[in-house]
């Protein structure tokens, strides 16, 4: 569980560098950029004859697509709604991991995680809309592929955990790498790129950090995590995201979302708790 927790508090630092790097970076080459370089950070650990075909099994494939529909889904929904629709579908996927564990593997739920469940999305919601109902009321296209990225993440969480006990953390992470940049690569054909030397040191880190570092602990966590669990205990990005958001950026939050926030923690706990 601890991996889990560490990996959700690098992601949730992620936010305000991601903002600042697409000031000069475009979105799809971001992720190219993103992805191609953590694959080639860790390349040299296929120097092993036969190792890199390891990145062509199927299963693995597989898992990719989820994972790079996921932020392909995520960077373009993030032009077509707002930011409260965007946190609020993109971490529904717990609900989704509930029902898909259930339907296609026959999983049944303690009482615990389906309340934890519960009282950690209505945090999320709290925090995102500031109990203002109305600013979801319409759904346009933009909500949609965020729901996409909330059943794509889903699905990963749901079915990277039997291929990290069967390849390992490192090979799975290493072909989530290379699918994204690949999948990516051809959307550049579509896209006004442009890049700014200045967005490198907040491209490194997001490359070491919560690429590299991230995705393995995250990975090697889910081992011995229940899936639903996984999703709940991930939402912690989002208390992070907010409390860097206060005491680092200056930005003020009010006391509703203070509220979520504590109810986001409040679930995670639930899961915790043996």
């Amino acid at each position: 569980m601890l991996y889990l927790i560490l990996a959700a508090v690098i992601w949730g630092s992620s936010f305000p560098v991601i903002t600042y790097a697409l000031r000069d970076v475009s979105p799809f080459l971001f992720l190219v950029l993103r992805f191609a370089l953590a694959f080639a950070i860790l390349l040299p650990r296929y120097r092993k004859p036969g190792r890199i075909k390891t990145l062509f099994k199927p299963e693995l494939i597989l898992i990719s697509i989820p994972n790079s529909l996921a932020f392909i889904l995520q960077y373009k929904a993030q032009e077509l709604t707002t930011a409260s629709k965007t946190a609020l579908f993109i971490n529904s996927s717990p609900v989704f991991v509930a029902i898909f564990s259930s339907l296609f593997l026959g999983q049944r739920f303690a009482v615990r995680q389906l309340a934890a469940m519960v009282v950690a999305l209505s945090g999320v919601a709290v925090t995102s809309t500031r109990l203002d109902f109305s600013s979801i009321a319409s759904i346009n296209i933009g909500d949609l592929l965020c729901l996409g990225v909330g059943i794509s993440w889903a699905f990963f969480i749901i079915y990277s955990k039997g291929l990290v006990k069967k390849y390992g953390a490192y090979n799975v992470s290493q072909a989530l790498y290379f699918w994204a940049a690949v999948a990516t690569l051809p959307l550049l054909w579509f896209e006004d790129m442009q890049f700014a030397w200045a967005a490198v040191p907040a491209l490194v880190y997001l490359v070491v950090f919560t690429t590299i570092l991230a995705f393995y602990l995250f990975l090697k966590g889910t081992r011995s995590v229940t899936p639903l669990s996984t999703s709940i205990v991930i939402l912690i990005e989002i208390v992070v995201a907010f409390l860097i958001a206060h005491f680092a950026l200056g930005e003020s939050f009010s006391g509703v979302e203070s509220i979520g926030v504590a109810m986001v923690l409040i679930g995670v706990v639930m899961v915790l708790r043996k």
